[in-house]
């Protein structure tokens, strides 16, 4: 596609930030920015010869668009349309379809049919000089004159809220050059059924055409790994692909073990935000320096049970499965062993560091604070990270420990993308806008409420707990305080805190009591009541399901991250993620 890019060419009557919001959208419509596809602002402000600010809020619009969806760092991703997606969008495109055309006939039907004739003759001209987008641009143009007719403007403005959307897929379906000389006979013909005034024969034939539509994007997917059903990699051979990526960067072997447990143990669990998919990104931590590849860790203070372990600017595993083993070396002689980590980084899913300890006979607790995006209870600034809390208890010889891992925040922020690409509303007092104030519109829900809705007070308590432990006991930074986990500065390291707990029963009735009490408390959760049409678990029961899921038929990876790691792969020269080899598909 041909576009002019400097934005010093532009109107003056036009902000930056709107030029960028258009260059940005055409490329993500037109494929040149395929799904998933992460937007940094460095890369856009040189390509576009523009500041970050105007980027910044241009991707705030196509995100309130869904053309582009926010992290909770602020980085920024192409959306991603699956089959599922395309459903719900053809649903809703149908309805506000057949209603526009049925009013547009009954107001302005001669107007409606010399608009829709303009199009099918501009679409006729691209096909015959095989303009691909020109045809695609005169298709989205071809829909759009139904609204412009309808005579109501708030349907209208419905629709173009979602209509780039509608617009990225019909670009993918073009690849197709059956499939749009098929669309433009119907165009065509709804034409025809719009100049002799059939009305039902019109909608018949624009809802078919609508519904041909979502199946092809349907079989689309089928046939492409761009997005649908993505492909299966065996936890082993991710684990052996993440070994060798990381002795590329030159990570020790300590540090390449201890990475590796944690996205295995996330993975591995269906806890995928903080899994394979964080490698790429914790490759460019320890090129760019972010993540000292040997650190010297060291226990510069303690005493009794407790001890204060400095990480050296490691990889957050590196030092909290360190903290881990001298946490239960600790419990083992005092009873109990605490370690508040400093000089760290992101350590991946909590519960991590709580299986550890739990798998060693004791009870752990692990927590950690991160960089903001959840607000105070009756706040209006992003004040806490989600700040977890991973708490693990041994239940007996051959039994998954009882396990929780729980954000303090009241959802997770993959809620917001989610219901931003279904255009569904949020529930109710779980985000809010930049203001403060609760929303239920993902496009534009800035931050996160704490945990309890109108008790969020509780929330916003367990997250000054896990604030407490991971920043006092350490002097490392507030939440407030850290430095965004993803940003274009990938050198200067974030200096994180962390706190591990291990409890030895044997300090108190024994080991045995204590394993048989857990066990018999969990079968109780298992066996009580359920109200109808609910089931009830106990903590940990869906993860370790989940697990015995993957191990048999792996797991899957988003489009993104598998061209991220294909692309390292080709230029470290390491054999490729080998994808859908040896692994079992799930009925």
């Amino acid at each position: 596609m041909s576009m002019a890019l400097d934005s010093r060419e532009a109107t003056g009557r036009q902000k930056l930030s709107e030029i960028a919001r258009d260059l940005i959208r055409e490329k993500i419509v037109y494929d040149e920015f395929g799904f998933g596809r992460v937007l940094r602002e460095s890369e856009l402000s040189q390509m576009l010869n523009m500041s970050k600010s105007p980027i910044r809020e241009a991707l705030s619009e196509l995100a309130y668009e869904g053309l582009v969806v926010m992290s909770p760092n602020r980085s920024a991703r192409v959306m991603q349309l699956s089959a599922g997606d395309m459903g719900d969008l053809a649903h809703l495109r149908e309805m506000l379809e057949v209603d526009g055309l049925r009013m547009a006939m009954a107001s302005d039907a001669a107007g409606l049919a010399a608009a829709l004739d303009a199009q099918v003759q501009a679409g006729a001209a691209a096909l015959e000089a095989d303009d691909i987008e020109a045809f695609s641009r005169s298709d989205n143009e071809f829909h759009l004159e139904i609204f412009r007719h309808c005579g109501n403007r708030y349907l209208e403005q419905t629709f173009i809220q979602f209509a780039p959307r509608i617009q990225a897929m019909r670009t993918r379906l073009a690849r197709e050059r059956d499939r749009i000389r098929t669309s433009h006979a119907t165009h065509t013909a709804i034409v025809a059924a719009v100049q002799a005034g059939e009305l039902e024969r019109a909608i018949d034939l624009l809802r078919d055409h609508v519904r041909d539509n979502a199946d092809a994007y349907t079989d689309f997917c089928s046939a492409s790994r761009e997005v649908g059903a993505p492909p299966r990699v065996s936890l082993a051979e991710m684990e052996r692909f993440a070994r060798a990526a990381l002795e590329k960067v030159g990570a020790d072997a300590a540090t390449t073990e201890s990475v590796v447990r944690a996205l295995a143990h996330a993975s591995g669990l269906g806890v995928d935000t903080h899994g394979y998919r964080l490698l790429p990104h914790y490759l460019r931590g320890f090129a760019g320096g972010r993540l000292n590849t040997t650190p010297k860790l060291s226990f510069p203070r303690g005493t009794g049970g407790a001890a204060v372990l400095d990480a050296d600017d490691a990889h957050g595993a590196r030092a909290g499965y360190a903290a881990v083993d001298r946490a239960i070396e600790l419990a083992r002689e005092y009873g109990v062993g605490a370690v508040a980590i400093r000089a760290s980084s992101h350590f991946g899913a909590a519960g991590a560091y709580a299986t550890a300890i739990a798998e060693a006979g004791m009870a752990g607790l692990a927590v950690c604070n991160s960089d903001a995006f959840v607000r105070l209870h009756g706040g209006a600034e992003r004040f806490h990270g989600t700040n977890p809390i991973a708490f693990a208890a041994p239940t007996g010889p051959g039994q998954e420990p009882w396990l929780l891992d729980m954000a303090t925040s009241a959802i997770p922020y993959n809620k917001v993308l989610l219901s931003r690409s279904l255009n569904k509303a949020l529930p109710e007092g779980t985000a809010s806008d930049a203001n403060g104030v609760d929303t239920t519109a993902p496009g534009i829900a800035e931050m996160l409420a704490p945990l309890g809705a109108a008790f969020g007070y509780k929330g916003a308590g367990l997250a000054g707990i896990s604030e407490i432990l991971s920043s006092a006991l350490s002097d490392a930074p507030l939440s407030r305080e850290i430095a965004p986990m993803v940003s274009d500065d990938m050198s200067t390291p974030r200096g994180l805190g962390a706190f591990v707990l291990a409890i030895d029963p044997d300090a108190f009735m024994g080991r045995d009591v204590f394993q048989r009490v857990v066990s018999r408390y969990r079968a109780a959760i298992r066996a009580s009541d359920a109200a109808p049409g609910q089931s009830v678990m106990a903590a940990g029961d869906r993860e370790w399901e989940e697990g015995r899921r993957r191990r048999a038929h792996g797991i899957t990876l988003d489009p993104t991250t598998i061209k991220e790691l294909a692309e390292f792969a080709a230029t470290h020269e390491i054999a490729p993620l080998g994808l859908d080899e040896d692994v079992g598909r799930a009925d």
